[in-house]
């Protein structure tokens, strides 16, 4: 039993990255109600990544083998699944992926402040200029620019007092 658990905990990482990248694939029906993937063609991509680490590693190299699975198993939904996307969509599909890697990676510290990706995304939503822009009402930075830049200093710490030294 001891030795299956330690085989099992040493495969959480796979199954963490495997499943947040299942859950990207079902994201992009918001994208556009074509993209809908089944489990099944999930599934024929994982078990393709299973198949290709086989004999690759020694059964000691457990990490080596861990690494290259995650690889491996990332590449190939990318290559299959950007062959059923418009190429509009290839590069919001890339940053999607990036985003659920970067919150992985990040999961110790809080994970990634979607807060603040939304923001990048979307734009601001603040309407009341608190401080004139300071290019004036005709300068090279728009108003809706500028409220851009004091909504940042004002909801986001790693971006306080930005509008300050602008």
């Amino acid at each position: 039993m001891k030795a299956i658990d330690t085989i099992r905990d040493s495969f959480v990482p796979v199954a963490t990255r495997v499943s947040r990248l299942f859950f990207v694939l079902m994201d992009l029906i918001n994208v556009d109600p074509m993209y809908q993937y089944s489990l099944e063609f999930f599934r024929l991509i994982y078990e393709g990544a299973i198949k290709s680490v086989e004999g690759v590693f020694e059964k000691n190299q457990k990490n080596d083998r861990r690494a290259y699975f995650i690889s491996e198993f990332t590449w190939r939904l990318y290559k299959n699944v950007c062959r059923s996307l418009f190429e509009k969509d290839k590069l919001l599909f890339s940053f999607l992926i990036c985003l659920k890697i970067m919150d992985e990676i990040q999961k110790d510290t809080g994970g990634l402040d979607f807060a603040a990706v939304r923001f990048l995304m979307a734009g601001a939503t603040q309407v009341e200029m608190t401080k004139p822009n300071p290019t004036g009402d005709s300068g090279w930075l728009s108003n809706k620019s500028w409220l851009a830049f004091l909504e940042m200093s004002q909801k986001f710490k790693q971006f306080a007092n930005f509008d300050v030294d602008f």
